[in-house]
């Protein structure tokens, strides 16, 4: 068993999962082995020592959070919200440098985004952890409440900054009250709003300052890697954020032994004289002999910045705008360094600022990041929900849906996950509209959306995975990116609730002869009870197919004695839940509908205390076994 030391510093940047009770270690135990790089902390007497990365403590629970709070990234605290907030009060800094804080309750039903819910992830982590346990996630923030955008995270996956974070809660008060809100942007990566949702009604994109001046808006979004002079700032809203996106490239030639403070007087020099922000440099790139340049290096860690290296052969034959250095040229072998470096590492033909020398000991040329749009790739998921309980979706198909930007489905099978779809597009159509549904499902993957096409049970099994099979088979073009989640089936869960009845071999046949002739039904049951199969039959009944499940049954007795174990499940897992063991001569006597599932044993199947079963022949085995 490994003891808690207070020395945890090698775990920094990591979570912590930290639990109290006897539940909240089973918990925390299961989340341990989903999230990848935790950390499980828990008292002595629920400590097993068998599970890796899992550490003892004997000492109170307040001195283990205060160790750990500032050591990790993210805490999960497994027991009561009250608890969690008195345990961590004292720590408290500001949302810059907390951690993110999830709660977790002893039964894991609740999963509560507590604390820095944006900048720690707490709310990225909710969701992660709900889907993990099958949990109801609770996130207050109201940015993620009301839909809106949320302004102190806007750009950061794409490591934008915000240059004036003073700004940034009475901006946020603005955009989730719903005022007026201009955004002004002339760099930096455009798609930081999804592409299939509207803006939110008050936020308007102008194409200029002055434009967004005139609207006269209650506050701005600024997103720029130019300096904003007096006469910019004049024209803004007293209340405005300014982003600076990583959109430049700074390549920079020296000499040996150059000094930091020279080269940081050289690039900030050159970025005044034309404008330009610090804060929006991406790197820097050079040539590969200055690999140790301190100078350099230490100009680099300053401003955290990355080095992207070049040889000489690639710098001699990119294409520059200056004229070349015979100097250059004769110590490295190339006629230029920042310029060719800038432009490589930019991808763009086009420099800002050209080569710019600074006391003859430095030189600097800045680029701008080449304009891609960055191909937007589509993906279809066949996702198979299960029987109908939250509780029997699979970790995988929650995964799933959460990654999808549209939901499409049938629309009973659409009701059964609405929790799940809160922010996202749902298609759903009625009984009939399978083909519209499908082809929209594929079409939509292909225009680069990710798509969740859902089925009960599992999409494989009389579901929409076919479908989308023979569609694909039939169309010209590429087929998207698929992946079929499976799902628990109907005729699993109807099992369940059984007992055991098809631990041998089974058949399973679709009443329905809305796309199969029941002429070839009637064949199939023939077949499958002669053979003497476990009998599982979906579909059996409808409004308007009332015959079949009775000349079914017929078919079934020709082979079967009257008193055969028959189980009727209806609603399996879902509200109206109906269980029913009966037999086969008595079989029409309850309620059977389509979202019935019937099973109907073989000349083995059993019944014993309401236990249905069909031994699979391990009895026999042993018997013979024994005698031998």
């Amino acid at each position: 068993m490994k003891v808690l030391s207070m020395d945890i510093e090698s775990n920094n940047g990591v979570i912590a999962i930290v639990a109290i009770s006897k539940k909240g270690a089973e918990l925390g135990r299961r989340l341990r082995l989903l999230l990848s790089d935790s950390y499980l902390y828990l008292p002595e007497r629920w400590a097993t020592g068998t599970v890796a990365d899992e550490y003892a403590f004997s000492s109170p629970v307040k001195d283990v959070v205060r160790e750990v709070f500032h050591q990790y990234h993210q805490l999960i605290l497994i027991m009561a919200t009250g608890i969690a907030v008195r345990l961590i009060a004292d720590r408290l800094r500001d949302k810059h440098h907390d951690p993110g804080v999830v709660v977790v309750d002893d039964s894991g039903a609740f999963v509560v985004s507590l604390l820095s819910g944006h900048e720690g992830g707490a709310n990225k982590l909710v969701q992660k952890v709900a889907i993990s346990l099958g949990a109801c996630p609770v996130i207050t923030t109201a940015s993620d409440m009301s839909g809106t955008i949320s302004v102190d995270m806007l750009g950061k996956e794409f490591g934008w900054e915000i240059e004036n974070h003073s700004s940034v809660t009475k901006v946020s008060a603005a955009m989730v009250n719903g005022e007026p809100i201009g955004v002004y942007q002339d760099t930096g990566e455009r798609n930081w709003w999804p592409e299939e949702r509207p803006l939110p009604d008050n936020v308007t994109i102008f194409n200029s300052i002055e434009a967004l001046h005139q609207s006269n808006p209650r506050a701005a979004l600024i997103i720029t890697d130019r300096v904003l002079d007096e006469e910019k700032l004049a024209l803004l809203p007293r209340h405005t954020v300014v982003y600076r996106p990583k959109s430049l490239v700074v390549g920079i030639g020296c000499n040996r032994g150059t000094r930091c403070l020279q080269i940081e007087k050289a690039v900030t020099t050159v970025f005044s004289t034309h404008g330009l922000a610090i804060g929006s440099i991406r790197n820097i790139a050079t040539i590969d002999f200055k690999q140790d340049e301190r100078g350099l290096l230490e100009f680099a860690q300053k401003y955290c910045l990355p080095i992207e290296y070049f040889d000489k052969e690639a710098l001699r034959l990119a294409h520059f705008p200056s004229t070349p250095s015979e100097t250059v040229m004769k110590y490295v072998g190339t006629p230029a360094v920042c310029e060719s470096a800038a432009i490589l590492s930019s991808g763009n033909p086009s420099l800002i600022v050209p080569k710019e020398s600074y006391a003859r000991t430095v030189t600097v040329a800045v680029a701008p990041l080449a304009a891609e749009q960055p191909e937007k790739k589509g993906k279809l998921f066949l996702v198979g929900i299960g029987p109908g309980s939250h509780q029997h979706i699979t970790l995988r198909a929650r995964e799933a849906i959460e990654q999808s930007e549209v939901v499409v489905g049938y629309t009973t099978y659409i009701k059964l996950i609405e929790p799940f779809l809160h922010t996202k597009e749902v298609i759903a159509t009625g009984m009939g509209a399978e083909v519209e549904r499908a082809n929209t499902a594929i079409r939509l993957a292909r225009e680069g959306k990710k798509v969740a096409f859902v089925s009960s049970g599992d999409s494989g099994v009389y579901g929409m995975a076919g479908l989308v099979g023979e569609i694909l088979g039939e169309q010209p073009g590429e087929i998207p990116d698929i992946e079929v989640v499976p799902g628990v089936t109907s005729l699993v869960a109807a099992a369940a609730l059984l007992g055991s009845p098809i631990t041998v071999d089974f058949a399973t046949i679709s009443l329905s002869d809305y796309l199969v002739s029941w002429q070839e039904i009637t064949q199939r049951l023939e077949m499958a009870a002669e053979g003497d199969f476990v009998i599982i039959l979906y579909n059996p009944r409808s409004r308007k197919r009332q015959h079949q499940l009775t000349e079914a049954k017929q078919i079934i007795l020709e082979h079967r004695s009257p008193s055969t174990p028959v189980g009727i499940v209806t609603n399996a897992y879902r509200e109206n839940q109906e269980v029913v063991v009966t037999t086969l001569e008595h079989m029409l006597d309850h309620e059977i509908g389509m979202d019935t599932i019937i099973i109907i044993g073989n000349s083995t199947t059993s019944v014993s205390k309401g236990w249905m079963m069909t031994p699979r022949g391990y009895r026999t085995k042993y018997r013979l076994e024994a005698s031998a």
